[in-house]
């Protein structure tokens, strides 16, 4: 059978869509539709030269412009014309809408929305995004959401073949993120390393954008150490995103690397690294579909103080693995979480409580959970197909 994904960024298929990808090229012939860019710049999973994928690269952009969006449709529409896949399957909504806007008869679309925009946006571009994914909905023969607000919202206005992932999301490689596979040599020859040892260690993982609740991250651990100078640590892996603002000024930004108690990593294929080390994850993102580096600090044991939004609190419970922040303001949100942070650093009984609830649930982060049910139901599909 013939498969098209789409999804908006090479960097994006990597990280999440790798090991699906492969999967299924050992039985069938499969095409992926990305972006060049590599917005998550981390080191190929595979040598995919070796597997039967081949790559189309389109400019998709990575935001709500129709005009780009068409012109990126065209483009997608000359390659499915050529490859004439059985399935065109496209993630997040700058995939899907270009995937399905010149939609060809006789060819099955699915989507996966990993977060919608109407669900978690205001003013016009709430509005932007209510045209663009109501559109995708009313063209899709299957339409996925990956957590409960968003697949709620979507399945009561299109009651059949709407579907939740049962997985945690695209979860995670649960053999990587294994704390066990860090001794405590290994842990304080790191802390050495980066001249943190005997240092609280916070830690914040993902692209340096205000929506992901950076700009609370900053303001937050600047407050943290006004408390506990010289005691507390903030690390940082990931970086700036050309296309959206950190939410911080210009000269917070010049601060923000000039700051000795925080170390800046940047993108790195060893994440689990540096979550072997971390005391706290601090994630305060604000528009999420169902973040996987959560799920990747659970399953390394690290406790998460997250924002009280979709996605996040779809694997985060008060009390029991981390903290939710019910968003009030920027300042009142600032507050909560140095309170949240200044109380774990404080209490190491609790933290290690929290730490070990966080392994209670380590199974149901694998990856494997979401790459079987993708499988299975692509393979009911090719079933079909045969028919």
């Amino acid at each position: 059978m013939k498969i098209l994904i789409v999804i908006t960024d090479y960097g994006s298929f990597n990280n999440f869509l790798a090991e699906l990808a492969v999967r299924l090229s050992r039985e069938n012939e499969i095409h992926v539709v990305c972006s060049g860019s590599n917005v998550i710049n981390i080191v190929d999973k595979f040598d995919y030269t070796k597997y039967n994928l081949t790559f189309h690269t389109v400019a998709i952009p990575r935001s709500t412009s129709i005009i780009k969006l068409i012109k990126s449709a065209r483009e997608i529409r000359k390659i499915v014309k050529v490859i004439n896949p059985h399935l065109v399957y496209a993630h997040f909504t700058t995939g899907i809408f270009p995937a399905i806007f010149f939609k060809k008869r006789n060819i099955e679309y699915w989507g996966t929305f990993h977060g919608l925009g109407m669900n978690a946006s205001g003013g016009i571009r709430k509005i932007m995004f209510s045209i663009v994914e109501f559109f995708c909905f009313l063209r899709l023969d299957k339409r996925f959401l990956i957590n409960n607000k968003d697949y709620k919202l979507v399945s009561n206005m299109f009651k059949v073949n709407t579907l939740k992932y049962n997985s945690c999301g695209v979860g995670c490689d649960i053999k990587k993120f294994d704390r066990n596979r860090f001794t405590e040599v290994d842990i304080l020859n790191l802390k050495q390393d980066l001249n943190i040892d005997g240092k609280f260690l916070i830690t914040y993982t993902g692209r340096f954008v205000e929506f992901k609740g950076f700009d609370l991250v900053y303001h937050s651990f600047v407050k943290l150490v006004e408390e506990f100078p010289d005691e507390v640590v903030l690390l940082l892996i990931g970086g700036r995103d050309p296309i959206h603002p950190t939410g911080l000024t210009e000269q917070e930004e010049i601060d923000l690397f000039k700051n000795q108690s925080i170390v800046n990593v940047g993108y790195t294929s060893e994440v689990e690294k540096y979550l072997a080390i971390t005391d706290v994850f601090l994630f305060p993102s604000k528009k999420e579909g169902l973040p996987v580096c959560i799920v990747e600090a659970l399953a390394m044991g690290v406790p998460v103080v997250t924002l009280d939004e979709r996605g996040n609190s779809d694997v985060v419970r008060n009390n029991f693995n981390g903290y939710l922040v019910k968003s009030i303001s920027k300042l009142s949100d600032i507050n909560e979480i140095v309170e949240k942070l200044n109380y774990l650093y404080l209490n190491r009984n609790v933290l290690d409580m929290l730490s070990s609830n966080c392994l209670k649930r380590r199974e149901t982060y694998s990856r494997s959970f979401f790459v079987e049910e993708q499988l299975n139901l692509i393979n009911v599909f090719k079933s079909k197909v045969k028919k």
